[in-house]
């Protein structure tokens, strides 16, 4: 009889900005991950975000060039999906590429600002009687972070987040999180 020792899961806790290992196929337990390529001039370009629960497998050979970069301290279990989990994910993350690729089209700055929140508050805030809370201190989404996924600097993500909050189309919770209202009605 030969006694085959324990099969070790692999766990990481990477700080923020630490880039994910990607030989492995990670489910992310606690933190936000995003998922950049680069542009031909060498902008960084989001191709997607993932959060506790999330699947995240090797990219895909023709992907590349990729990089998984923690936006906050993040905790990753190594695991082995099922076909179908595989399969669910990947679909996912060509959602998000695409729901991406049609934010950054969007035209002036402000509105692709708000939808960019809008989304994320979809796929990792709390939904209210009042909208939709999101915390952009949690996910560490600083307003240098958000102009590279909305592909504009940072003075135009801080003119257009002051200008949302003083018309009262989005709201201020505390000092860094917000209130995005139900697409029908604003705070006022």
């Amino acid at each position: 009889m030969t006694i085959q020792p324990p099969i070790r899961t692999l766990k990481l806790t990477l700080e923020s900005r630490s880039l994910v290992p990607s030989v492995h196929c990670w489910r992310v337990t606690d933190g936000y991950v995003r998922t950049n390529t680069w542009s031909p001039d060498g902008e960084v370009v989001t191709i997607g975000l993932a959060g506790p629960g999330d699947l995240l497998p090797p990219p895909r050979p023709e992907w590349q060039p990729t990089e998984r970069a923690c936006l906050t301290r993040a905790l990753l279990v190594e695991v082995t999906p099922s076909p179908e989990e595989l399969t669910a994910s990947l679909h996912s993350q060509i959602a998000q590429m695409i729901t991406l690729l049609r934010i950054g089209r969007l035209r002036p700055v402000d509105t692709r600002l708000l939808h960019l929140l809008r989304w994320i508050g979809e796929r990792f805030g709390i939904v209210t009687s009042r909208g939709i809370l999101l915390s952009l201190q949690e996910m560490n989404l600083t307003h240098r972070v958000l102009a590279e996924i909305c592909g504009t600097t940072r003075v135009s993500i801080t003119k257009a987040l002051s200008h949302y909050k003083a018309s009262g189309m989005i709201g201020a919770q505390g000092e860094v999180d917000l209130l995005l209202p139900h697409p029908h009605r604003t705070l006022y």
